[in-house]
């Protein structure tokens, strides 16, 4: 969640200023300034932001989930035009910072800006300049920082990720154990090891992108076999919120700076990236005699069910996302109306509301919700542009974020508001 901020005195002329305020960023590339203008305004459009050039301008790899680390940078370089919680909505000093966020995070059109601010088109048009200039002088320093050494096998392969795109679905790992195992075979009769599959007692999913993960897992597998162990072992499990595949190898392969141990990391390295291109990873266990088996993880999927309600189409599709390939399971709702139909067919393990909605808005369907008796054990997190935690958690809220809200602090809400709920279930009634 969001770390509270120390509430100061409100700022005066020798204050430092704030990122808005401060002008003293080196000129700014034209071509830049269009490529941030363009990402922040693509801000909920996950295939535009995977492929867009301001990702490369920050050094991000396409191996990466490149789309949903630009938005992270992005919300992170937002925040840091926040002026904090002691200059007034109101203040001049606010209004760059208010206006990208109303614009681009909660998608309000310009007139209703222009009414909330009580400002002119022209004033708008200038406050939002500064405040984009201001914005994409932060992710400048940070571009400047970023590492952009790789190498050319690095590059080759990157490209190719960000060539392929990435499509995430929910599936049982054992399709893409049996989408390998033809190859797989091929090079273990070839190299005379002895490959085993030990599926488990119950299906794993996993969020994945399967051309990637077949790459990947054919990589790792032929690897190890190459390597001539007596016997590789394949196996899958779930592990709390990550899809696990173990590849064992038996007896361990010797460590050392042996050429083929030396290519051996290179392709391992490969598979990494690929993994992480889905939000996965690769882990290498070791005893004191080498090598004995490689993990490759991924986002569990078929999690809590989660409800979220929000009015803006745009929100909802990124907290979709962010939720999907947390390993949760959701269901979405753009009003009070079609929220309390999904509730009467089903009960979520929480809901996540939105308050700044149309007709019924958020505190008034709070209060309903918490006068539904199936829902007295169902954590709510209030999600919103406003900062009002104590009505929030007077009506019976659980968690209170504060929007723009990054990926981390969605996940480690609900954590937090699932594992209170699970262990005020738990917990034995006392007379």
């Amino acid at each position: 969640m969001r770390h509270k901020r120390a509430i100061n005195a409100p700022r005066c002329k020798m204050s430092e200023p704030t990122a808005t305020e401060a002008h003293h960023y080196p000129p700014l590339p034209k071509e830049f300034l269009a490529s941030v203008r363009d990402a922040i305004a693509h801000l909920h459009d996950y295939p535009h932001l995977q492929r867009h050039p301001l990702a490369k301008a920050m050094g991000l790899s396409p191996a990466q989930d490149a789309a949903e680390v630009l938005r992270r940078e992005l919300y992170q370089a937002l925040e840091q035009l926040d002026p904090g919680p002691g200059v007034s909505r109101n203040a001049k000093e606010w209004r760059p910072y208010g206006i990208l966020v109303r614009r681009y995070v909660d998608g309000f059109p310009v007139k209703e800006i222009r009414s909330q601010f009580h400002i002119s088109l022209r004033q708008l048009q200038r406050e939002h300049r500064r405040g984009l200039e201001a914005l994409a002088g932060v992710l400048w320093q940070r571009a400047e920082a970023a590492p952009k050494a790789a190498s050319a096998e690095d590059s080759d392969l990157r490209e190719e990720v960000d060539n392929l795109g990435l499509s995430l679905a929910s599936l049982d790992l054992s399709a893409l154990v049996s989408s390998v195992l033809a190859p797989a075979k091929a090079v273990a009769t070839r190299f005379g090891v002895v490959l085993r599959v030990t599926p488990p007692r119950r299906p794993v999913l996993a969020w994945l992108d399967l051309t990637l993960a077949r790459q990947a897992l054919i990589g790792v597998l032929s690897t190890l076999i190459a390597a001539r162990p007596d016997q590789v072992e394949l196996n899958w499990r779930d592990a709390g919120g990550q899809a696990v595949l173990r590849v064992s190898v038996r007896p361990p392969l010797p460590a050392g700076a042996s050429a083929e141990a030396t290519e051996r990391a290179q392709r391992l390295a490969a598979a990494d990236d690929l993994l992480r291109a889905q939000g996965g990873g690769l882990r290498q266990e070791s005893g004191e005699s080498g090598l004995l088996s490689v993990d490759l993880t991924l986002r569990r999927a078929g999690g809590a069910a989660i409800l979220l309600i929000d009015d803006n189409e745009r929100v909802l599709r990124l907290f979709e996302r962010y939720l999907l390939t947390g390993g949760f399971s959701v269901s979405s709702a753009a009003s009070a109306d079609a929220a309390l139909d999904i509730i009467s067919h089903e009960r979520p393990d929480a809901i996540v509301l939105d308050i700044m909605m149309r007709d019924v808005d958020g505190w008034q369907l709070l209060q309903r919700l918490r006068a539904i008796p199936e829902l007295a054990a169902v954590p709510i997190i209030v999600c919103s542009v406003l900062t009002e935690p104590e009505v929030a958690f007077a009506l019976g809220a659980q968690v209170y974020l504060k929007k723009p809200v990054s990926q981390q602090e969605m996940l480690a809400a609900l954590r937090q508001a699932l594992g209170e709920s699970s262990s005020e279930a738990r917990r034995p009634a006392v007379p």
